[in-house]
């Protein structure tokens, strides 16, 4: 799986009705309930009305549209409307899409429909091209044409590699395959106690107020939300926010602060023993706070920021399974 932004960005800088049954919402559907949009959501407009696309979804889409197709700011149009669950933004997604220089008509990027090769892309409200705002309130399981008008899609520089000029809009048409949770969702826990209270910005990032007292000597977990996904399970790819703290209270990593989850495969051959015992068995949705000692963190050996033989905290949201 590639992401998205590592194609383009280097080139884009990029009454009285029967009654139903209802079927029980999983996957992204049933994790994301409740939450809500954290980008602007999508808006259509004329141009983007002017495109047509045939064919299912999971399967090459045919475009056919007007050249010079000339937007303005970004719009976007539904053409197969999905029910797996609305994306809300600052979240990564996987997707199959096609790009067209939407000034000329010609095809200039695609990934394999129907296939795993999806691409991976995080949505990040404010990013150019903003996918953030493009594609927040659409459906898991849709299909949708996304229109960028030349100062959205590349601020106006081209991309001569591309054979996409300086006024040429970006016409995308995006199979969105699934998604993943921008941060735990699901039954809120008591605290423990001895253990760091965690404090939650509005985005979910969190903070740490740590107890007066010595560091624990035992690894401890407490979960804090309970998620309504599968138990992560050592081997399995997961997709996490996290931020780790040493028992002095110094943060030393976060991926929160780098704007984009991170994924890797839960082993003590690629992660420290503690970080895999904070994971595994636990519900994808979830957010749990794990106390480190330094034998199943890193040692006596300094790394970093980290000074040797110190306890580690980390708090982690299980954002999904890949």
């Amino acid at each position: 799986m590639k992401k998205l932004v590592s194609l383009l960005v280097p080139a884009l800088l990029l009454s009285g009705c029967a009654a139903t049954e209802q079927v029980p919402l999983t996957g992204y559907a049933l994790l994301s309930q409740g939450l809500t949009a954290n980008c602007e959501s999508f808006s259509g407009g004329d141009a983007i009305e002017q495109v047509k696309v045939d064919g299912d979804f999971g399967t090459e889409p045919k475009v056919e549209f007007p050249s010079p197709l000339v937007g303005s700011g970004i719009e976007t149009k539904v053409f197969i409307e999905g029910n797996g669950g609305a994306l809300v933004g600052s979240q990564r997604v996987a997707l199959h899409f096609t790009g067209f220089n939407a000034s000329t008509g010609e095809q200039f990027q695609g990934s394999e429909f129907g296939t795993d090769n999806y691409i991976i892309q995080d949505l990040i409200d404010g990013a150019k091209p903003d996918f953030c705002k493009a594609l927040t309130g659409v459906q898991v399981g849709s299909r949708v044409g996304v229109l960028l008008d030349a100062p959205n899609a590349h601020d106006g520089a081209g991309v001569e590699s591309l054979g996409i000029g300086p006024d040429d809009a970006i016409l995308f048409v995006f199979d969105v395959v699934d998604a993943y949770l921008p941060k735990a969702n699901g039954d809120a826990k008591g605290p423990e106690a001895g253990l760091p209270t965690v404090i939650l910005a509005p985005s979910g990032q969190p903070g740490i107020q740590l107890p007066a007292t010595d560091a624990p000597t035992e690894f401890k977990r407490s979960i804090l939300i309970e998620g309504k996904g599968e138990e992560i399970a050592i081997g399995d790819n997961v997709i996490v926010h996290y931020s780790g703290w040493t028992w002095e209270g110094t943060q030393f990593d976060s991926s929160w602060d780098r704007g984009a989850p991170a994924s890797f495969q839960v082993n003590s051959e690629g992660l420290i023993q503690g970080f895999v015992q904070a994971l595994e068995g636990v519900k994808v949705g979830s957010q749990v706070v794990a106390v480190i000692p330094p034998d199943l963190g890193y040692g006596d050996t300094a790394q970093g920021a980290i000074p040797a033989g110190s306890t580690l905290v980390f708090v982690i949201d299980i954002l999904g399974k890949e």
